[in-house]
């Protein structure tokens, strides 16, 4: 396809290992366990220190934990790369992942505000414009994807990812809570409660009462195996007929992986799922988040669904998405 544009994501939106597409630029998000740099490290070694992070934090007071954690890509490599396709001719496009949930957004702001202020060289017409994709992880990849495989100019691009953005859904589900122990977002009164009863929870991924996305319990169960199936029914009432696939993901748990992909062949056998045990899997970024035993679900829902959405989507400004 000959396109007008070139896209670049952040490392959060989890495309498979070993993608490639000529008109793709994953840049990294920067992850860090203590002092030490895992950027760049496989999601194999990545989980492998986590999970020895976890075990020592558990002895530590929660001042003198480690910290394992992410911070926004860098701007001046986010700016390296939109000069790279400007120089081709095209257009150069930043999917940012959500706004509400990392400051990605930000970061490709900065980068087009500095290419806007260099008045020294001719662009020959070509944008570098950043948009807040309102999605993160696998679905960021589905949302980027579809889009990409419809449109050949940016302006249709861009109407796509604004579009659809409303209709991303997002299901994870985790084994173990010590990320959540890691990061703070769950107090730990309630983690201690929560192992003793033996309850998993189903995150969804999906706008609040104010509008950003942020992620809220959707289900819990002793059941690893129920959540699973919960998830593939909500897909097969909810999903967009029109985008019949859905991304299976996880992080270093196949076992969950398997029992969500048979869920979801049991309640929809057509549907076309994109998944891979090993290359399929949340990169570190993700997984600061999620912890190694997270597993994940994404689709493209139809409108009309959730009033939030809905109401959201009306009162949107599109100023204040797209940026360029």
């Amino acid at each position: 396809m000959n396109r007008e544009y070139s896209v670049i994501v952040d490392s959060m939106a989890d495309f498979p290992i070993g993608y490639t597409n000529p008109d793709l630029v994953v840049i990294e998000t920067p992850v860090t366990i203590g002092d030490k740099d895992y950027t760049f490290s496989t999601p194999d070694d990545f989980y492998h220190q986590q999970v020895e992070t976890f075990e020592e934090n558990k002895s530590k007071k929660p001042l003198e934990r480690t910290r394992i954690s992410t911070s926004a890509p860098n701007i001046f490599r986010t700016q390296d790369e939109m000069l790279k396709i400007i120089e081709k001719g095209k257009d150069a496009i930043y999917v940012a992942t959500a706004s509400s949930l990392t400051s990605a957004f930000l970061s490709g702001k900065c980068a087009v505000d500095n290419i806007l202020e260099d008045t020294t060289t001719d662009y020959k017409g070509k944008r570098a414009i950043a948009v807040d994709g309102l999605s993160m992880s696998a679905l960021t990849a589905l949302l980027v994807q579809t889009a990409m495989d419809l449109c050949t100019t940016t302006d249709q691009f861009i109407s796509f990812i604004l579009d659809k953005r409303n209709d991303t859904e997002h299901f994870f589900a985790v084994q173990e809570w010590e990320a959540f122990r890691n990061s703070g977002r769950i107090p730990d009164r309630v983690l201690m409660l929560a192992k003793i009863l033996h309850i998993k929870p189903l995150m969804r991924f999906d706008y609040n009462e104010r509008g950003g996305r942020e992620a809220f319990c959707e289900q819990k169960h002793r059941q690893f195996k129920r959540l699973m199936k919960y998830a593939a029914e909500k897909m097969y009432e909810t999903i967009d007929p029109l985008f019949p696939k859905c991304k299976i993901i996880h992080a270093n748990n196949p076992e969950a992986a398997e029992m969500l992909y048979d869920e979801v062949k049991t309640v929809m056998p057509e549907i076309e799922i994109e998944y891979n045990l090993i290359n399929g899997r949340m990169g570190p970024a993700t997984g600061v988040h999620l912890g190694y035993s997270a597993v994940g679900l994404g689709f493209l829902r139809r409108k009309g669904i959730y009033p939030n959405a809905e109401h959201h989507r009306e009162m949107q400004d599109i100023s204040e998405s797209v940026y360029g």
